[in-house]
């Protein structure tokens, strides 16, 4: 009797989520709709909203939703699935690049350099890149080298380019240490700080709970001494 209650109790849980969640998206649905159909001023939106800001709203909390689902499931993406993601990737960047050879204002992306494109991008990836960074602390592969070497020689060429050969499409000129400071802290601690800290926690429970004495079945376990 309490196993059927409890599945009922789960069914109507999960209906009530699916609700909300419908809910939600309807409620959506019309502020957008008003917002860029019927010019409804209340909502903010329009021609000054761009895809660009709904990116820089959207983005990080996309990050920190995607990093435990791609740490749980990343083992279980089969060609399929890979190829959606390769799909999607692919989207984007088609966009990106028609967004600024045919200057579609409602995309928002004519007028940004890769500056701004860094301020939007590079802690989003880092936190949802998470479980990568778990994974490298275990030591570096051949390929991880090879991606990191090649990554930072075309970082110092865009940089040295971008403040020294006026290459005004980076955005890098005017921008000081204390604004490369600004972006890069965050990001960085990631990988350097928080996966190894949280590796080694790991590890100490781990090892707690093997080495924890188990007191036989019926006999009370000791009691600590103060």
């Amino acid at each position: 009797m309490q196993g059927e209650e409890a599945e009922q109790l789960s069914r109507n849980r999960a209906a009530l989520r699916r609700a909300v969640l419908v809910a939600f998206l309807v409620a959506g649905a019309v502020v957008l709709w008003g917002g860029y159909g019927r010019h409804w001023h209340w909502t903010g939106l329009g021609s000054d909203a761009t895809l660009w800001d709904w990116l820089h709203m959207l983005l990080l909390p996309l990050a920190v939703a995607v990093a435990p689902l791609w740490a749980r499931h990343r083992s279980e993406l089969d060609l399929r699935r890979r190829f959606l993601v390769g799909a999607a990737a692919v989207a984007v960047v088609v966009l990106i690049v028609l967004g600024y050879t045919l200057d579609l204002t409602w995309t928002g992306f004519p007028g940004n350099a890769l500056w701004d494109w860094l301020k939007l991008l590079v802690l989003p990836i880092a936190v949802a890149m998470f479980p990568v960074w778990q994974e490298l602390s275990n030591g570096f592969r051949r390929r991880h080298k090879v991606v990191a070497a090649v990554g930072v020689t075309a970082f110092v060429v865009v940089a040295v380019g971008g403040y020294t050969l006026d290459w005004t499409w980076t955005g890098f000129e005017g921008n000081t240490l204390f604004d490369w400071l600004q972006l890069l802290v965050a990001p960085l601690a990631l990988p350097l700080v928080l996966s190894p800290a949280l590796k080694s926690w790991m590890v100490l429970e781990i090892v707690d709970e093997a080495v924890a004495p188990t007191a036989p079945e019926g006999v009370p376990a000791p009691a600590s001494s103060s």
